[in-house]
């Protein structure tokens, strides 16, 4: 067992070179423009809509990702009815629906894939649904044809926590130059610090109808309309200049920080070749943003857990446990036996820029010796 000096955390934030943060820096003091949509927010979201090959009518930014999650449950109508969703996935894809008065029901996920199951929403869907939250967990995307049908069968909405594929969903597979199927009635993308691509915080939303742009404009900024206007219960969810600053500087890097994550991921690959069955490393991850592993029972998963902490290395039980064994989510307690099997047993790796190939063959190494003990 290889024991380390200095903590191995599960993720750590990119930082750019300071030179070139400390040039936007003097232009965002010789603008003199923090926030309400300055130049640096409009840079990153114009090069945001060409970055993903969407029009630019078609994005909205704001201040992280629950408070995206928020307005896009706001504009699309949600409160007051039933919002089918995961409960493999973080507390704020549902807190955001109960914020605004919507209550989510629970669907049991894939097993192979760990999202959402179209065929478990299915069964759930009642004349109090008005939407589909569908999770492309770390990164691997969910079954988007098949929810895709779900939504015109049942005339609902997809609204797609993203929060993981930013670097999934690009030109690349939307060739179109709209918003295809794919990105469903609307995406959200999260820039928090610990995600694959970030702006210190932010978050973005992606949506098929154009003319929902103005109206998320106006509610980032609390819906008033003009000094004696205000049309609508409003937030202060506006990104401002020092987040889309680093949103720029990070995204002149993403395909290396991209390549990054992938050579991250190929060299636990490598050492997991020869794995005993007691380890699966999960190969949904599109953009590698993690490194989950799955174990072949709750009791080994604890033990390297427990292990690799003792080790100075850090990893996370994510997500563990599911939403519906916390209180305000407990109704649902028992009803997705899968998304509970896969969260007693999942664990993801440690993966970053700037995490040494050598430390990452290490911490495998450990993981092995650990679930063979």
């Amino acid at each position: 067992m290889r024991l380390f000096d200095k903590p191995i955390l599960v993720t750590r934030p990119y930082f750019p070179p300071i030179d070139e943060f400390r040039a936007g820096c003097e232009e965002i003091w010789e603008n003199q423009w923090l926030t309400n949509n300055g130049p640096m927010v409009q840079r990153f979201h114009s090069r945001l809509a060409e970055y993903l090959g969407v029009p630019d009518t078609n994005i909205a930014l704001f201040v992280n990702g629950t408070v995206s999650l928020e307005a896009a449950y706001q504009i699309m109508g949600l409160g007051g009815g039933d919002v089918i969703t995961t409960p493999f996935t973080f507390v704020a894809t549902s807190h955001a629906l109960r914020r605004v008065g919507a209550t989510p029901v629970f669907a049991d996920i894939n097993p192979d894939t760990m999202c959402l199951d179209p065929d478990s929403v299915e069964k759930l869907v009642t004349r109090r649904t008005k939407a589909i939250v569908p999770v492309h967990v770390y990164g691997g995307m969910c079954d988007t044809e098949a929810f895709a049908a779900l939504s015109r069968k049942y005339g609902i909405p997809i609204i797609y926590d993203a929060a993981h594929a930013f670097g999934v969903l690009n030109a690349k597979t939307n060739t179109s130059g709209g918003v295809g199927p794919e990105w469903g009635d609307v995406s959200m993308f999260s820039f928090h610090p610990t995600k694959l691509f970030h702006s210190c915080e932010g978050g973005l939303l992606v949506f098929r109808d154009p003319s929902l742009q103005q109206k998320l404009f106006d509610l980032r900024n609390f819906a008033i309309k003009s000094e004696t206007e205000c049309e609508d219960v409003g937030m202060n969810g506006k990104m401002n200049e020092l987040q889309a600053l680093m949103g720029c500087l990070c995204l002149d890097r993403i395909d290396e920080l991209l390549d990054a994550r992938r050579r991250i991921y190929e060299a636990y690959a490598e050492e997991f070749a020869a794995r005993p069955s007691a380890i699966t490393l999960v190969p949904h991850s599109s953009n590698k943003a993690y490194v989950p592993v799955l174990f072949d029972s709750a009791a080994t998963r604890e033990r390297v857990y427990n292990g690799l902490k003792e080790c100075n290395v850090h990893p996370r039980r994510y997500f563990y446990p599911t939403l519906t064994d916390f209180a305000p989510y407990c109704y649902g307690r028992g009803t997705c036996p899968v998304a509970d099997d896969i969260a007693s047993r999942v664990l993801t790796l440690p993966t970053y820029h700037g995490l040494p190939l050598d430390d990452v063959r290490a911490i495998a190494r450990n993981v092995v010796e650990l679930a063979c003990s």
